[in-house]
């Protein structure tokens, strides 16, 4: 048996080398992200020449996170301040490189909408200047980059929906009892007009798009059944229009992702995903395309078009890593355009296993499961030859999900010698709307049940060591990291908590503004109303903060200063009440961070201090610290005398 070499954190955890990358519409260059001076930036090449970059953008802090082109070939992206999502909508102009400011209003958030090819100079974005509850629409000129007013958000909107006009035509608007309406703008009365209604339960449901030239809508819809389908809704009658079922998810999974045409607007294929991602064809026109990805292993996604739909940007997401390539359609044939990291290359990372396992009240849970494939038994694939210390790895939302591909904690911490075990708990998306709703009400009790079955069932078939499993996880991963430790103190050796909430009142308590719209959505899937007495009552049960006195494992807590979802005051409040009790608790502070960790060395700092945490109580391998807090704005506020050498 030959030991793997250790992967050093900085290749792993580093910025990508390449990421998502975007052809423009004329087809002739891509526009992608990689780093400059350390920091995510936007570069340009032409198609043909991807290795000739350049750097079109000078961003600082925590760097560009994605963008579009529009269809005047310049480049739209959004900027926050260090982890505080106000994001600020940027225009860089990709021969000069000039970069304007196209919303610079300090505490406003925008997200701007997708260009029209009609009017190529013009755009719309979503901006909660006016109101910070509330996100009005506003017209840009991106010549002069003048904004307008166009429709100002008097109706609890949570979305806009535009025609190829740039004239609003649906908005969607949040109900009291969970559910939505979306409204349809009618064009005599200029009145918003009720179109289609869906209960709390439907919520999942959406608008996705109109096609180009505004006739048709298409929803995914889920009135009626479990899983979400494709429903075309023909806006060409005076009424509030027709429906139609075009496609219903032939698995017990729901349609994740539509591909359009570019020019028509119209469906041409969708993919679902239960384990693994599929893809359908709509358009028979299609259907050889399709048939050459079928070539490609994992996870594939048609991440960019040309507007004549010629060249597409596929991404292939395996176990070993992220590539991206050219498909040519008029060939039916592809390159590779790069990797997401290239300094992954040289090593040898380990498989990933789908599974399907059962709860204790029968639920399938997909999961994924890395093992060290030099410790895998080759005669019992997605096994290692002897129980080996497990990390169970819990996904955020908790209205997400876990997906089979790449992952850099699970190929870290299993090169490290760990099992690592991904879960989709009840309440996780993509399974249909009754496995969302088996979660409702259900933070610390059935969610977290669920987690404990994954553990019981990775001991059973002798993967994990009892007395060696921790727990991990971000956001909700990371309340439920706390509530593995507060309401199953036996489950778990230890925990590794990052921006997890510790009480839920004071979590719904301060949610951002512009969260309001799903506000009720928030209360009815958590299970109580903090301005109840009744509500609190029930969500102080099920906060790890009132149950802080049944910690008994070692705790490790991340947290980033500008946090506007998990504020700060969450992991404060925790670790004070541990303190006085008596506690042990490490506590990591990042001024520069939101409710992720971007910046690399913030990143890697903590990863070198979760590393030595879980060796000191797992037992695996570590690599000792470097430079690893060089550049970092690590500030270890609770157990200093533990997590440093």
């Amino acid at each position: 048996m030959t030991i793997p070499t250790l992967i050093p954190r900085k290749v792993i955890f580093d910025n990508p080398t390449h990421l998502e990358p975007r052809i423009s519409l004329d087809g002739k260059r891509i526009a992608f992200i990689a780093p400059k001076d350390d920091v995510l930036n936007i570069w340009i090449a032409l198609i043909d020449n991807p290795a000739d970059a350049k750097c079109i953008t000078k961003a600082t802090g925590s760097g560009i996170r994605e963008f579009q082109w529009t269809y005047n070939n310049q480049i739209v992206y959004g900027l926050d301040k260090n982890g505080d999502e106000d994001w600020q909508t940027h225009l860089v102009d990709i021969e000069s490189a000039e970069d304007r400011n196209l919303t610079p209003f300090d505490g406003t958030t925008t997200f701007p909408l997708k260009p029209t090819p009609a009017l190529p100079n013009e755009m719309l974005i979503m901006m909660n200047k006016r109101d910070p509850a509330a996100f009005d629409l506003y017209h840009v000129d991106l010549t002069t980059a003048e904004l307008k007013l166009v429709e100002e958000n008097t109706g609890n909107y949570s979305q806009w929906h535009c025609s190829g006009d740039l004239n609003a035509r649906f908005a969607m608007q949040e109900q009291p009892d969970g559910g939505k309406i979306l409204l349809r703008k009618n064009k005599t009365t200029a009145t918003w007009e009720p179109c289609v209604h869906w209960d709390f339960s439907d919520s999942g449901s959406d608008l996705h798009s109109l096609n180009k030239d505004g006739t048709k809508a298409y929803l995914l819809d889920c009135r009626g059944r479990n899983n979400l389908a494709l429903v075309e809704l023909d806006l060409s009658s005076k009424d509030t229009g027709t429906l139609r079922v075009l496609a219903e998810s032939p698995d017990t999974a729901d349609i994740l992702k539509l591909i359009k045409d570019p020019t028509t607007g119209n469906p041409i294929a969708f993919c679902t995903e239960y384990a693994k991602t599929k893809w359908y064809v709509l358009d028979d026109a299609y259907r050889t395309d399709f048939e050459y990805l079928e070539k490609f292993e994992g996870a594939i996604d048609i991440s960019s078009q040309s507007l004549d739909n010629t060249k597409w940007i596929i991404t292939q997401s395996t176990a070993s890593g992220v590539q991206y390539h050219i498909y040519n359609r008029e060939t039916t044939s592809s390159a590779l355009l790069f990797h997401s990291f290239d300094k992954l290359l040289q090593y040898t990372l380990n498989n990933m296993h789908s599974i399907v396992i059962k709860s204790r009240d029968g639920q399938n849970l997909v999961s994924y499961l890395t093992i060290p494939d030099h410790l895998e038994d080759s005669e019992r694939p997605g096994r290692p030859t002897r129980p080996i210390p497990l990390v169970l790895r819990v996904h955020g939302g908790p209205w997400f999900r876990d997906s089979f591909g790449f992952s850099a904690d699970h190929q870290w911490l299993s090169n490290r010698g760990y099992a690592v075990l991904s879960v989709n708990f009840r309440s996780s998306t993509g399974f249909g709307k009754e496995f969302v709703d088996l979660g409702n009400g259900q933070w610390g009790k059935n969610m977290q049940n669920d987690l404990t079955d994954a553990v019981e069932w990775a001991i059973s078939e002798g993967i994990a060591i009892r007395e060696k499993v921790a727990i991990h996880g971000a956001s909700y991963g990371g309340y439920a990291t706390l509530a593995g430790l507060t309401f199953t103190p036996d489950v778990y050796c230890c925990g590794v908590d990052i921006a997890g909430p510790s009480n839920l009142v004071t979590l719904q308590q301060s949610m951002p503004p512009h969260w309001y719209t799903m506000a009720r959505t928030m209360i009815l899937r958590i299970g109580g109303d903090p301005e109840t007495e009744e509500g609190r009552k029930f969500l102080l049960e099920c906060s790890p903060l009132t149950h802080v006195e049944n910690i008994k494992r070692p705790l490790l807590i991340g947290q980033g200063a500008n946090d506007p979802r998990v504020k700060q005051a969450e992991a404060d409040q925790i670790v004070k009440a541990m303190v006085a009790s008596k506690i042990p608790v490490g506590y990591v502070l990042y001024s520069d961070e939101g409710h992720r960790f971007f910046r690399p060395p913030n990143k890697i700092s903590f990863t070198a201090i979760t590393e030595k945490f879980l060796a000191m109580h797992l037992g695996g391998r570590r690599e000792l610290y470097g430079d690893d807090f060089e550049g970092s704005s690590a500030e270890i506020l609770q157990g200093k005398e533990d997590l440093l050498e």
